[in-house]
């Protein structure tokens, strides 16, 4: 992002320094257009480990988690950046050996984060000017990304008619668009085409009765919820949104779930047959799977749903549900933010 190296440009920091580098690669999803995913935690571990070196002082583990909790979007971190993800994936990501981040440390007798001090004057850099572009940079990230949330809010209130609506649902499914724009919007397209239907159940025939069908949304965008990103109830059936035809990633996630059948909605502008046959053809030609066991795989595929699947849906969306769907897209875009936590 130009705006990292602006202001390691005004802070004296080389655009070469690993943590540049870094931000740089992790703050994309502040591009309006961007298909990156929001990676909070790492950052706010940086920002508040920065903080602390500025200020001369050591947090205790806890003080620290507290404060990035206490940041916009923050509420629901969990302790991992603190203990490993961050020194993991800085290490994966660098270029060359640097040293991590994290340094794990005591105040008091109890468990205490600070910041590499090796890493911040790594190359001769001044460490308080790299202490200060972290500090800087990624709040003006929190900045951009609380200006996108409110840019998103605002389209969706200017909404005004199904066309209206169509042209909203386009920017989601464009190529560029931001990954948790499409994941909403395709919750809320499949949410109102399930509403329309029904099942009869029932624990004994006198008893079976016609119940509604239902869509659930599970979690977040990139959550840590195991990739299951939809349920449908009654019919317990689980829904997951991505946006490749990498076999790879849809037996992993069969195997995840214990080879549990899986529902895909998939950003891919094809038929829902001519992506099943392309995950096919590609996993054969690995020559890694026994027919057999190609076969167990392929059938776990419940359903798909791509692009075109959701236009059908679109298409048929009368007036009478514009506002039904606006306060839906509004309450996803919000729990996403983290507006009502």
């Amino acid at each position: 992002m130009d705006f990292i190296h602006d202001i390691a440009r005004a802070r004296g920091v080389p655009p070469h320094h690993p943590l540049v580098q870094y931000l740089a690669r992790k703050t994309r999803a502040a591009d309006r257009g961007s298909k990156a995913r929001r990676s909070l935690g790492n950052l706010y571990a940086l920002l508040v480990l920065a903080e602390d070196y500025l200020s001369g002082r050591t947090s205790r583990f806890t003080d620290l988690l507290a404060r990035m909790r206490a940041l916009p979007f923050g509420a629901k971190l969990q302790n991992h950046p603190l203990d490993n993800r961050l020194n993991d994936e800085f290490v994966r990501q660098a270029a060359e050996l640097v040293p991590t981040p994290v340094v794990a440390t005591t105040v008091g007798g109890q468990k205490a984060r600070t910041i590499s001090a090796d890493l911040l004057k790594y190359g001769g850099a001044d460490p308080n000017a790299v202490a200060s572009f972290l500090v800087e940079a990624i709040t003006a990230y929190i900045d951009l990304l609380t200006e996108k949330q409110s840019d998103i809010l605002d389209d969706i209130a200017e909404i005004e008619t199904v066309e209206d609506l169509k042209d909203f649902l386009e920017e989601a499914f464009s190529p560029q668009a931001d990954a948790r724009l499409f994941e909403v919007a395709s919750f809320v397209l499949l949410s109102e085409h399930f509403s329309q239907m029904s099942v009869w159940i029932g624990l004994e025939r006198q008893s079976v009765e016609s119940l509604p069908l239902t869509l659930y949304r599970t979690g977040r965008t990139n959550a840590n919820d195991g990739g299951i990103d939809f349920v449908l109830q009654p019919l317990g059936r689980f829904f997951q949104v991505t946006e490749t035809l990498d076999f790879n990633k849809y037996f992993l996630d069969f195997d995840k779930v214990n080879r549990f059948p899986l529902s895909f909605v998939i950003k891919i502008d094809q038929t829902k047959e001519d992506a099943i046959t392309r995950i096919k053809s590609d996993a054969e030609k690995s020559n890694r799977f026994a027919a057999g066991k190609l076969e167990s795989y392929m059938s776990l595929f419940e359903n798909v749903y791509t692009l075109r699947d959701l236009r059908e849906v679109a298409h048929k969306i009368p007036e009478t549900a514009l506002e039904r769907i606006k306060s839906k897209l509004t309450l996803q875009f919000k729990l996403e933010f983290g507006l009502l936590d």
